[in-house]
């Protein structure tokens, strides 16, 4: 048996007594995650008991004969009837810091510790007192290993409001993703980003459609939205840098958020909306074009070059028109070699490439933890180099599961090359892409069709296994990233 559970085995148990009660004010006993590890290891049962007469009504129809092990955690042990308090062992009172005593009690009692975070440092044992720095970050260590229990991840997600356009419904959701995907339990809470997204389509179906044609000034709310939008707020002369990160999901930029903090940077947080399907020949086209892409454009970064300058350098944009030798394209890096231009874009394709080799979320978010160190160093040497810097992504991912590959008949009549993706098919006639939905009726309420593509709403795709990749419109690769670094 695991020595912590067999410590609290002691402290709540006594010999010769199978029922027990304690006053628990942190209520760690409470915890399902404490409450199942307890009975499985022990077969002791921790049962939260309200009233002196509901401890009544359990004893006299359950518990006067049981051969069971139970110990009652009520708030005022003291209430209790002096004919069934005589039976139990009083185990007074009962709170996790108890157990730890070289670790600092606020710290500990503030922390709300989960079952597995409590019995990792309970076995450290320590040989001497800690302070309350080195508690805090004792119980981070924690945190990252064992974290929060699922059923309060779920619990959390399903208090979040839902407003799509709002920040702070990206942000708190993807704060919870990532706790679970740093503690390798996404696929528990898989079903209920599922119910979330289920939402997310319904912003999709009514309001997705008109945004890209919204206004830019007040923020970009799709990614088309973002040069008008930077050509608003700034001057001809002012120094900008647009940095695009292919592929980067929204949990995945806050690991870059971490470090861009920690290096003393300051970002107001915000969100835009990818073009669907969600693919870069499209999205990152509709960035960089300052308007709605064409199915014809061949990506290729010679092209995105092209249509940066071409923005910028337009007739049409006097009196803000700027010169060739004014704008600056770097792709693949976030370095440049020329800080006097005014207008600078940054395409960097690497973390793309880690998503595609990800074989799951928890490896995707190691390398993601490893590419923000570089990363991070070069926002902050723009930033020393007094750009205002905007961060966005083109698209983000999502853990696909898998339906099934297409065959050779499927895959005739799609458009061209990157018209068939994982998530998204493209077709060169819409008579086309009828007969693909009505050979296959199963899925047809899992699709959002609209000319002539189609893409899958929720987490599945046409491959035989399942992958991370991109394309569709859930939520998770249409909302990305869009971060404002104010200038020194």
């Amino acid at each position: 048996m695991d020595e912590f559970i067999h410590r609290l085995e002691q402290r709540l148990t006594g010999e010769g007594k199978p029922l027990s009660i304690v006053r628990n004010p942190d209520g760690f006993l409470q915890r399902p995650d404490t409450q199942q590890a307890v009975l499985n290891a022990c077969g002791l049962l921790l049962l939260p008991i309200s009233s002196s007469l509901e401890l009544r009504v359990r004893y006299e129809l359950y518990d006067k004969n049981t051969r069971e092990r139970i110990c009652y955690i009520m708030d005022d042990p003291s209430s209790v009837l002096p004919d069934i308090k005589r039976l139990l062992y009083n185990a007074h009172t009962f709170s996790i810091p108890d157990l730890m005593p070289a670790c600092n009690e606020a710290e500990i009692r503030q922390a709300r510790l989960t079952f597995g975070m409590a019995s990792y440092i309970y076995n450290k044992k320590f040989v001497y007192n800690l302070s309350s720095v080195e508690t805090k970050g004792v119980i981070e260590d924690a945190k990252r290993r064992y974290g929060e229990d699922v059923n309060e991840l779920i619990a959390n997600l399903k208090a979040i409001p839902l407003k799509w356009e709002k920040v702070e419904t990206m942000d708190s959701i993807c704060r919870i993703l990532l706790t679970a995907i740093s503690q390798g339990v996404y696929e528990k809470i898989e079903p209920e980003i599922e119910v979330i997204n289920k939402e997310f389509q319904k912003y999709i179906d009514s309001k997705y459609f008109a945004l890209s044609s919204s206004s830019h000034i007040g923020k970009p709310k799709m990614v088309n939205r973002i040069l008008p939008h930077l050509a608003y707020k700034h001057s001809r002369t002012e120094k900008v840098a647009l940095v695009v990160i292919d592929g980067m999901a929204y949990w995945q930029y806050l690991i870059l958020d971490k470090k861009l903090s920690d290096l003393g940077i300051e970002t107001k947080r915000d969100v835009t909306m990818a073009w669907i399907p969600s693919i870069t020949k499209l999205s990152r086209q509709a960035i960089f074009k300052g308007s709605i892409p064409d199915e014809r454009y061949g990506q290729n970064p010679i092209a995105e070059e092209r249509l940066w300058r071409e923005f910028w350098i337009n007739k049409n944009r006097d009196p803000k028109r700027m010169q060739l030798y004014e704008i600056g394209y770097t792709h693949d890096s976030l370095l440049t070699d020329d800080t006097n231009q005014y207008k600078q874009a940054f395409v960097d394709v690497s973390l793309d490439d880690k998503m595609h080799s990800s074989s799951s979320n928890k490896d995707l978010y190691a390398l993601t933890e490893n590419w923000t160190v570089e990363a991070a160093e070069n926002i902050k040497l723009l930033h020393e180099q007094g750009y205002t810097i905007y961060i966005t992504a083109d698209h983000g991912n999502i853990m696909a599961r898998s339906w099934r590959a297409l065959d050779s008949q499927e895959r005739t009549f799609l458009y061209q090359k990157e018209s068939r993706g994982s998530r998204h098919l493209i077709y060169s006639n819409t008579d086309y892409l009828d007969k693909f939905i009505q050979n296959n009726p199963d899925i047809h309420n899992e699709l959002l069709v609209h000319n002539n593509w189609a893409v899958w709403r929720n987490n599945r795709c046409f491959k035989g296994k399942d992958e991370i990749t991109h394309g569709g419109s859930h939520f998770l690769e249409v909302l990305v990233p869009f971060i404002t670094i104010e200038k020194d």
